[in-house]
């Protein structure tokens, strides 16, 4: 992402790049404001070069690349200590952990299905994000990963992370009385759904934005002073 394309964006507060053969996250160090980031199925391999994001960033979307637990370690990426990243969307990786997040207090979204995470001690390294003071980790996907065949499963995890309200598309306690369909079909249709929301606020926020800048421009040109004209 060279940086000029995304210059004299700098109060962009949500970038979506999907599809795009992008093979390394850079060109965002003037976009101090960005809330959302969304770099699904491309080329990836590392999340890096997010340190101007640290304090802003609260969603990041990250599924079908090539990320494995050491890209997902860079020192300017996830290993940093994100204020408000709330929601990560790393589904289909190449994740064999979940070291690289437990750091990350204000978790409450963590969505890795489809990788290679296979004991419940690969698993266990974000439990202080269920059992700590303040823990906000409410829902997990880690459907699709070997681990999810482990006997117990479900109560395993609820056991490990005691402040998930949802694991996988099923929530804690059953899913029928909530009318929410399990498996990777409902998992799919929430996300779809997540993303249109966003997706259509934007369109929104973009619409206001140019409107109150038309109308700006209007405003400003009925307050010129009129010329008198000439005999």
């Amino acid at each position: 992402m060279p940086e000029e394309e995304l210059s004299g964006l700098e109060n962009l507060e949500e970038l979506w790049l999907g599809k795009n053969k992008i093979e390394s996250i850079d060109g965002i160090s003037n976009l101090t404001k960005l809330r959302r980031l969304d770099v699904q199925s491309n080329r990836l391999t590392k999340v890096e070069n997010l340190t101007a994001q640290i304090d802003t960033l609260e969603e990041l979307y990250l599924s079908h690349n090539g990320i494995n637990d050491e890209g997902a370690s860079c020192e300017t990426g996830l290993a940093l200590s994100f204020t408000k990243l709330n929601t990560i969307d790393m589904g289909r990786n190449r994740l064999k952990s979940t070291k690289p997040f437990a750091h990350l207090l204000a978790l409450e979204e963590l969505w890795l299905s489809g990788n290679g995470i296979t004991t419940f001690e690969d698993v266990e390294h974000i439990s202080v994000l269920g059992t700590r003071h303040g823990a906000c980790l409410e829902g997990i996907y880690l459907e699709m990963n070997p681990v999810a065949n482990e006997f117990e499963y479900r109560k395993t995890l609820a056991d490990m992370i005691p402040s998930l309200k949802q694991i996988d598309a099923d929530m804690i306690g059953g899913n029928a009385a909530h009318g929410i369909p399990g498996g990777d079909a409902g998992r799919q249709q929430s996300m779809v759904a997540r993303l249109r929301e966003l997706q259509d606020a934007a369109i929104i926020r973009a619409r206001q934005q140019s409107e109150e800048q038309q109308q700006d421009e209007q405003q400003n040109g009925e307050a010129e002073p009129k010329t008198a004209s000439e005999p």
